[in-house]
């Protein structure tokens, strides 16, 4: 058995597994989306808009897409980094034809499979490791926990995110929203990933920086949740959701 503490209180002594968020919980999920975010709508423009009033329409798809133009940073309510890739490519799908160009959403997804394909040989310079994560991850891992991931960005990115850091050897499972039927809130991704380790769910923790992860923890019925605040979150967000919330991930201790 091994034992959760939070901000040095001990919550619980039989925890089975832990169910990660990846972005704002894992890695930096400024410096990645607003990347991805800045090379999709680059590439938009220069297809269907070069020269014409293309400054301004790449503006508006990466606001459209839901990063910040005065800060850089991904806004709190997204959609990146919370809403699965079909919403986005909807999104810049919407800001594309309000331009008068006739395109499908088909044809935004494959700018978004040229921006993957470009990063993919070379990912690791968009990556930022939060702080404490590999300390937490060993710990996990030295404790005989389980440790699985659950995100809504896609699955093959995801496993090529955490192995460029050399982390994805901790995850007995990895999972995207590309994999189920309905991503976060809603339970499917955590059921499933609960489901592929045979783990107790009322043994389960799930850590997440945004609302969207807890409500699916919530949904799930697992065991606990735990809002970080290493994200696109702030306390007052977590306040009516049952779970803890921490400062970062050097907040969660678990040992024999």
């Amino acid at each position: 058995m091994s034992s959760l503490s939070i901000n040095g209180k001990v919550v619980s002594l039989d925890i089975e597994a832990v169910i990660f968020d990846k972005d704002g919980t894992l890695i930096d999920v400024h410096h990645y989306w607003s990347s991805m975010i800045k090379m999709r709508a680059t590439l938009i423009v220069k297809k269907w808009f070069f020269n014409v009033n293309s400054d301004q329409i790449r503006s508006d798809l990466i606001d459209a897409m839901g990063v910040d133009l005065i800060s850089g940073e991904i806004k709190q309510k997204g959609p990146v980094g919370i809403k699965p890739r079909s919403f986005i490519v909807n999104v810049a799908a919407q800001v594309v034809r309000r331009n008068k160009k006739n395109i499908s959403n088909d044809e935004i997804e494959d700018i978004f499979l040229q921006v993957d394909q470009k990063t993919s040989a070379n990912i690791l310079p968009l990556l930022k490791l939060l702080p404490y994560v590999r300390q937490l991850l060993d710990d996990l891992n030295r404790c005989g926990v389980t440790i699985m991931l659950a995100t809504t960005d896609i699955t093959s990115r995801a496993r090529l995110a955490m192995n460029a850091l050399g982390i994805e050897h901790y995850f007995s499972e990895i999972i995207g929203g590309d994999a189920v039927k309905s991503t976060k809130p809603s339970p499917d991704l955590a059921l499933a990933v609960i489901e592929k380790c045979r783990v107790d769910k009322c043994k389960t923790v799930v850590i997440g920086d945004h609302p969207v992860d807890i409500q699916m923890g919530v949904s799930a019925e697992v065991g606990y949740n735990i809002g970080v605040l290493t994200g696109l979150s702030d306390v007052s967000v977590f306040d009516k959701l049952d779970c803890f919330v921490v400062d970062s991930l050097k907040s969660i201790q678990v040992d024999y």
